[in-house]
């Protein structure tokens, strides 16, 4: 029979209660693993739910995106397209993958003009917009990684745009038929009664000579009304190409030396950037330049000093300035307000259309044209046309 010391029973009582707490704390350990399997198992169920409702996301916004009627681009920090879906790699090319937005643009688009809107060699137009593209880091802090760009086919709000002003341009035309007969009999009558003249035997030669002249300047003015008429009608925009502003500059003074010869006047034109251009029809431009130049020949009646001025402007896209600056009288707050309307005009033979069609010529460029008094210069005329060879970008 074993017998124990006091010291043996101590510590065997010890032994037992330290296993009785193994066994404890073991059944605590098997119970929080189970705990914890429970909850892992849980966490990934979630985590199952959470990547499946985030690929069923990317799928309907892939499908959304995909039909959507825009343009969606993505570009990085550096302006490189990242993403496009089909309808951008439609517009774009599928080429344009990894390729600078500015580089892109240049290729595909023939032009930008004002508010954004982009034209193709196909004449199809585009309005582009942008948004940042943001992510959110760890500090839960947004973050730029780029731009996001929408490009919208409005090809058809432009079009009908053009028509109803068109349309509005031939109801004026209808509204001012009794006033253009006027403007042409007055001339017309002139001449014939001028040439009438020439039958008579017994004039002599200044009058014959005076009544040529008479019978000439009426058949010009004629001339003149029905050439703004023609531009205004149709207007202001046949055709675009690309225009080299400095062999514009050399027509202008070309078409207008005749006037400025026999006013006695002079004109000069600023240095300015001669790899300039712009876009758009040519012979519409030229008209509209002509007409601000004759404007100020005849405020001025003779010997006027007509300087023109060509700027790039400070704006976003770059426009080009064409201003026609005279040292005339200048204009009254009245006459300023008056100068763009159809028929209106101060002077006895004015048609009463030229600087209408100015204004035409510059909305169909998406351009603008305004007037203002100088006390140094007179009267400045400006007609801005958007540049084409200036950077482009968004």
């Amino acid at each position: 029979m074993n017998t124990y010391t006091e010291s043996e029973k101590n510590k065997l009582a010890e032994l037992e209660k330290a296993f009785e707490m193994f066994n404890q704390t073991s059944g605590q350990l098997t119970l929080a693993y189970e705990a914890l399997q429970h909850q892992v198992a849980d966490l990934q169920q979630k985590l199952e739910e959470s990547n499946l409702e985030k690929l069923t996301i990317n799928a309907r916004l892939e499908q959304l995106l995909n039909l959507l009627p825009a343009g969606v681009v993505v570009l990085d920090l550096f302006n490189v397209i990242v993403d496009m879906n089909p309808v951008a790699e439609t517009i774009l090319g599928k080429s344009a993958k990894s390729i600078k937005w500015g580089k892109v643009v240049k290729k595909v688009f023939l032009s930008n003009h004002y508010a954004g809107t982009y034209l193709t060699q196909e004449q199809k137009a585009y309005q582009i917009s942008e948004a940042p593209l943001l992510s959110a880091k760890d500090n839960y802090q947004s973050v730029v990684e780029g731009k996001i760009l929408i490009i919208q086919d409005v090809t058809d709000a432009r079009n009908l745009q053009q028509h109803v002003e068109r349309h509005q341009r031939l109801n004026s035309l209808g509204d001012m038929t009794a006033s253009l007969a006027h403007q042409i009999r007055t001339p017309l009558a002139s001449a014939l009664l001028y040439i009438s003249q020439l039958n008579t035997d017994d004039l002599d030669k200044n009058k014959r000579a005076k009544f040529i002249k008479n019978s000439v300047d009426s058949l010009r003015h004629l001339e003149s009304l029905v050439k703004d008429m023609l531009q205004y009608a149709k207007g202001g925009k046949s055709f675009s190409k690309v225009i080299v502003v400095n062999e514009l500059i050399q027509l202008l003074l070309q078409a207008v030396e005749p006037n400025i010869k026999e006013s006695s006047s002079r004109i000069k034109v600023l240095p300015y950037d001669k790899k300039l251009e712009i876009i758009g029809d040519i012979d519409a431009i030229l008209t509209s330049l002509q007409n601000l130049v004759l404007n100020a020949v005849e405020v001025v009646n003779i010997n006027a000093e007509i300087t023109i001025e060509v700027e790039v402007s400070d704006t976003e896209p770059k426009q080009i300035d064409f201003n026609i600056i005279d040292k005339g009288p200048g204009l009254s707050e009245e006459l300023i307000s008056k100068v763009y309307e159809p028929f209106y005009t101060s002077r006895a033979k004015g048609t009463g259309l030229g600087l209408a069609v100015v204004r035409a010529v510059a909305d169909a460029h998406d351009g603008e044209t305004w007037v203002k008094n100088s006390i140094e210069k007179g009267t400045v005329f400006t007609l801005r046309i958007p540049a084409y060879n200036t950077e482009r970008s968004i």
